[in-house]
């Protein structure tokens, strides 16, 4: 048999016993490479393909199983790159494509090579507006030869771009070029405007011709219904039905995994306030098991768009609408969701959980969870950071926008993961049942015109809470009696994002 080399494509890669539902019996790192046990016409035949599982060895102590064969590629050399072994600051080894290469490219952009690295109004002394970390790409202002003449040159400074549109100047030192950012992940066309529904309220499932022309829905993922229930078979044929009718007529499809998919009701981790590392440990484990088995269940339907790992951790202990936890319990079980979670279906977005700390204390918990989850497990990553900007908006100080500017809140989320879009998977106006719709449609309005005027292309979603008058504390755009809301519903409706 000739020997074929792969890599794997995706940090924490689980190696099994047997295809599929096999008995894990290691992970592998990203860019480990591995020796396939298959001839080379059924390696290279499986390889890439979903669903197709590869008999592998591992190169580093001989372990033979079975792996996603989705998630390797062929190599030429046994040479192993495995990232177990790398720095807590990982260097960009994607290749620099050769339109990046050239002097004749209109731009260039640049990494930091450490965290913390601030962005000034002007160069050296000039005032700090903002800190990135070495997942950031930076968009030079400068010409193709002006800036690879200062990369790496102390006291030499670079006027850049972040992808959030902030401008400013950066230390050349310490900074090198990287390659284009990646595509922004969106609906591919789908208004990212969207409706937070819900299953368990008398108006929370309206048709979809209700609100043609929207793109999102948005659930969140109940399992325990307060009781600590566990039948994930009870909850599928709860959420299958709602995913598969909002999906059938375009609407892309968001489902929420928070406490409610796994703990509430359940004496082993009540009350939450009491909850330990260890505990939190013990909670990632049997919530990331179910998770597999409810993602493997949507997989094959092809109904769900995106997966939200919990919400709003980063609340305060205590908080009444929530489970918070430390940024690094949520590093862990937020990279053991998105391990399974893409094992069981590679074609879905895994975001974060909608942050609620705004731009300061919201941020830097996003920021830290983030530099926890690449030490702890390197090259495992969601595909955006989401955040709930209540009180924010495009008029900072008015009754909406009590909070301060939702730039303030775009850019600094937009700065912990620059390269990938900002997914807001909540906002409103909470607490304001009773204000004039005018002033409600006014402030949605303007909400949405200031991100596609300003961040265009750089927010993947925006899911207003909530769909009726009676959803906790939100404003709906129908009221209590299921009639749209004179002077606010057909606004919303009309909204493109």
């Amino acid at each position: 048999m000739q020997n074929v080399f792969l890599k794997c494509t995706s940090g924490g890669l689980r190696l099994r016993e047997s295809p599929s539902t096999g008995k894990p019996i290691g992970s592998l790192a990203l860019d480990e490479r591995v020796q396939s046990l298959e001839s080379e016409d059924e390696t290279k035949a499986k390889v890439g393909k979903i669903g197709q599982w590869l008999k592998v060895r591992r190169l580093n102590d001989n372990t033979e199983g079975y792996t996603a064969a989705w998630f390797l590629v062929v190599v030429s050399s046994a040479t192993a790159t495995s990232t177990q072994t790398a720095a807590a600051v990982i260097p960009d080894t994607s290749p620099v494509p050769p339109a990046v290469k050239s002097a004749a490219v209109s731009r260039l952009y640049v990494r930091p090579l450490e965290d913390g690295i601030r962005i000034r109004k002007q160069p050296r002394d000039g005032e700090a507006i903002g800190a990135v970390n070495t997942l950031t790409v930076l968009e030079s202002l400068e010409t193709p030869e002006a800036t690879r003449a200062k990369l790496g040159v102390t006291g030499e400074w670079l006027n850049v771009r972040l992808l959030t549109g902030v401008e400013g100047y950066v230390a050349a030192w310490f900074v090198k070029e990287t390659a284009a950012p990646i595509s922004i992940l969106s609906a591919k066309g789908v208004n990212t405007v969207g409706m937070n529904l819900d299953q368990f309220h008398p108006q929370g499932t309206p048709e979809p011709e209700r609100f043609k022309g929207l793109g999102w829905v948005r659930f969140g993922y109940n399992v325990s219904m307060g009781k600590g229930n566990q039948d994930l078979e009870a909850a599928f044929k709860v959420y299958a039905p709602l995913a598969e009718r909002y999906a059938k007529v375009g609407l892309k499809v968001m489902f929420v995994f928070t406490h409610q998919t796994y703990g509430e009701g359940r004496d082993e981790f009540w009350p939450w306030s009491s909850m330990t590392d260890e505990k939190w440990r013990k909670l990632t484990e049997k919530f990331t098991e179910m998770v597999g088995h409810i993602v493997r269940q949507f997989a094959p339907l092809g109904t769900v768009a995106c997966w939200q790992v919990w919400n709003e951790q980063d609340a305060p202990i205590g908080a009444a609408a929530s489970v918070p936890m430390s940024p690094q319990n949520y590093a862990h079980l937020l990279g053991r969701t998105l391990q399974v979670i893409r094992a069981a279906d590679p074609n879905v977005s895994v975001i974060t959980g909608g942050h609620t700390g705004g731009p300061g204390p919201g941020s830097t918990y996003a920021a830290k969870t983030i530099q926890a989850l690449r030490a702890a497990m390197p090259g495992v990553l969601p595909d955006g950071i989401a955040t709930h900007p209540y009180g924010r908006g495009a008029r900072p100080g008015t009754r909406y926008a009590n909070f301060g500017d939702l730039r303030e809140e775009l850019n600094a989320y937009g700065a912990v993961l620059s390269d990938r879009p900002i997914w807001i998977s909540e906002w409103g106006a909470l607490d304001k049942e009773g204000d004039p719709a005018r002033d409600v449609a006014v402030y949605a309005s303007e909400f949405v015109e200031l991100i596609n005027r300003e961040y265009p292309n750089k927010v993947a979603a925006l899911i207003w809470y909530a769909w009726a008058m009676g959803m906790h504390n939100g404003y709906g755009l129908v009221g209590r009696d299921n009639r749209p809301i004179a002077d606010f519903y057909e606004t919303f409706i009309a909204l493109r994002g």
